[in-house]
């Protein structure tokens, strides 16, 4: 059997090649074949992984109430701007009952310069030791699913690791050291676009693999020869699907929550840090804390609209920014094949019924197809090639389907021709197929 797998910043990928075809293992519990990236490490040091991580955490923060924060001494001392004082004892403001600790998108410090451990509970955690609980987890799933706990897999990664010139040799070291600390013996690695290419069994000539995930877009020019695939040129920013789904949030749910609201003779409004957590599930989760509560209620008392902020202050306590995050994204998706939608949420006292357009949305997401034209036309002057020279683009990743664009990538490569590959998971089948790594060796 030959393994692939998908290590991504916001989702991660098993594939396997029995010898005859390629299978998407699910190995989320919930999820199935894609699982989200998350880490969640509970008190009593027990690691979830992938979408029960994410449910685990919503569900102790649900139960517990708002946090409190508690005076945590550092145990070091620090110059004072005080003369009458020396020096002072450092100290935090921290959550010293949290249930848990969430990590996310932890493969974009892979390439970071700072060699820094995190204290989980009373237990100093690197970052190949965190990437190493998913990374067991998956190898465990993989043996419940197969019967084979692997020992030899080979990983996706980028083309060129974001960081220093230090970056590429940090990031490779730590991940194969999370590879290795999980149980697999023998890792190699191979680009995540040449696996992509091989699994959409691109043609001879030139093809553009337009990778636009959840939290990144990735665009990598590929030549195929009689040698293999040979890597042109790589561009990628953080262009990610989430974003687009953060501006729907923010057009058509954020102002039911008080965004927009103003009150009181000066036109008072609600402090910027709060209008900006709405459209992230996590940073709305950390407002929940007793002060920030009993404030919402006394705006209210001073004039503030009374529903929108009631709307507010469940969705903060309550913890409903993931769940609020998750239908805004679904609908985002349903305008891939409608022109219109009703985006409806309903729990609590929060009340969302708005009628989106695929026009509206694609006003919204101008910025970033701003950004997409950019990156294509960059793209292409690194790989020293023309418009025409493109004969095929290959779409992988959640939010290639979003129609706007498809259509500026038709305006910018008339000629090329589109080829699909599975959204979630073609990275992850290309890595297992025969062939990647002498396709990868070949385009070195």
């Amino acid at each position: 059997m030959r393994f692939g797998l998908d290590f991504g910043t916001s989702n991660t990928s098993l594939a396997v090649h029995d010898g005859s075809a390629v299978h998407v293992l699910p190995i989320d519990l919930v999820a199935g074949e894609t699982m989200p990236t998350v880490l969640y490490v509970r008190r009593d040091g027990t690691p979830i992984v992938g979408r029960p991580a994410i449910d685990a955490y919503l569900e102790d923060n649900r139960t517990r109430g708002p946090l409190r924060r508690e005076i945590q001494l550092l145990g070091i001392r620090l110059p004072s701007t005080d003369p009458t004082h020396k020096s002072l004892e450092a100290y935090i403001l921290a959550d010293t009952s949290a249930p848990g600790r969430l990590f996310q998108a932890l493969k974009t410090f892979l390439g970071d310069p700072l060699d820094t451990r995190t204290n989980v509970f009373g237990d100093a955690k690197g970052l190949e030791d965190l990437i190493a609980l998913i990374l067991v987890h998956v190898r465990n799933r993989a043996k419940e699913l197969t019967g084979t706990a692997p020992e030899t897999i080979t990983l996706g990664r980028p083309v060129r690791f974001i960081g220093d010139e230090g970056a590429e040799e940090r990031a490779t070291g730590r991940l194969r050291a999370a590879a290795e600390l999980a149980g697999f013996r023998e890792v190699r690695f191979v680009p995540e676009p040449i696996a992509a290419a091989h699994a959409a069994d691109v043609g001879s000539g030139t093809s553009l693999v337009f990778d636009f995930g959840g939290g990144t877009l990735d665009l990598c020019v590929v030549r195929r020869d009689d040698r293999g695939l040979a890597v042109l040129a790589t561009a990628g920013g953080p262009i990610g699907g989430d974003r687009a789904t953060e501006l729907l949030i923010e057009d058509a749910v954020a102002p039911r929550l008080g965004s927009r609201a103003e009150w009181g003779p000066k036109r008072l409004r609600l402090p910027r840090y709060i209008v900006n957590a709405l459209r992230d599930w996590h940073a709305l989760s950390a407002l929940n804390e007793k002060p920030l509560l009993d404030a919402l209620d006394d705006l209210v008392r001073a004039g503030a609209p009374r529903r929108e902020l009631a709307a507010l202050r469940s969705a903060i306590e309550l913890q409903l920014g993931y769940e609020i995050f998750q239908t805004t994204d679904a609908t985002k998706i349903d305008l891939s094949t409608v022109a219109a939608a009703i985006l409806t949420y309903h729990h609590a006292e929060v009340d969302v019924d708005a009628r989106v357009t695929r026009g509206g949305f694609e006003h919204l997401i101008r910025p970033l197809l701003g950004e997409t034209a950019a990156l294509v036309r960059r793209v292409q002057n690194d790989a020293g090639i023309g418009a025409a020279d493109v004969a095929a683009v290959v779409y992988t990743g959640g939010s290639s389907a979003i129609p706007a664009f498809r259509a500026l990538m038709h305006e910018l490569l008339p000629s090329a021709v589109a080829r699909d590959a599975a959204a979630f998971t073609s990275v992850a089948a290309g890595l297992a197929m025969p062939g990647v790594t002498e396709a990868a060796l070949a385009g070195s």
